[in-house]
């Protein structure tokens, strides 16, 4: 099962550590508020519990109107994953990464007004040091060969990246 967790309403805090077992992925949003004061700021932290595991992100959704006054910035380490200015706004299609280190970090800014914004990103381990993802070790293997935990697959939340975790999910269920 995954949670769901409202950015705004841990700013600042520790980075939240996903493991194997207890917290292998989650998602989160924005609140339900969806006007923040001008020049508000919220960065959020998430690490693995091991240095080879890494980090699937996909941002599932995102309508942040005002553009490029309001972003969503993501970081691997301290490398801009989403440079291109059309990752950080507006209302793209779903895009994903896949982290190079073992901390993500997301700040999302506002500007001068208050327009309207909301997002929602799924983040999930991927067991980089599995060899060939045996479903006896309970993860899922992605077509794009990310390897993630089974509990992840068909919850309605793209974690593998290109979707494979919530194809076929009335002939397996729900894991």
């Amino acid at each position: 099962m995954t949670n769901l967790v409202l950015m705004d309403k841990i700013c600042g805090s520790d980075a939240i550590v996903l493991d194997g077992n207890i917290k292998p992925g989650l998602t989160f949003q924005l609140s339900n508020i969806n006007k923040f004061q001008p020049n508000f700021s919220c960065s959020i932290k998430f690490r693995t519990a091991q240095p080879t595991q890494r980090l699937v992100i996909v941002v599932e959704q995102m309508n942040i109107a005002d553009c490029p006054g309001d972003t969503l910035q993501i970081l691997d380490g301290s490398t801009l994953l989403n440079k291109d200015v059309k990752q950080q706004c507006g209302a793209p299609a779903t895009f994903t990464f896949t982290t190079a280190n073992t901390l993500a970090t997301f700040t999302f800014k506002t500007g001068k007004t208050t327009k309207t914004a909301s997002f929602q990103v799924a983040i999930a381990l991927h067991f980089t040091t599995i060899p060939g993802c045996p479903q006896s070790l309970n993860v899922f293997l992605c077509k794009n060969k990310n390897c993630i935990s089974k509990s992840l697959a068909c919850n309605k939340h793209n974690h593998c990246g290109d979707n494979t975790d919530e194809l076929n999910c009335s002939i397996i269920g729900k894991k």
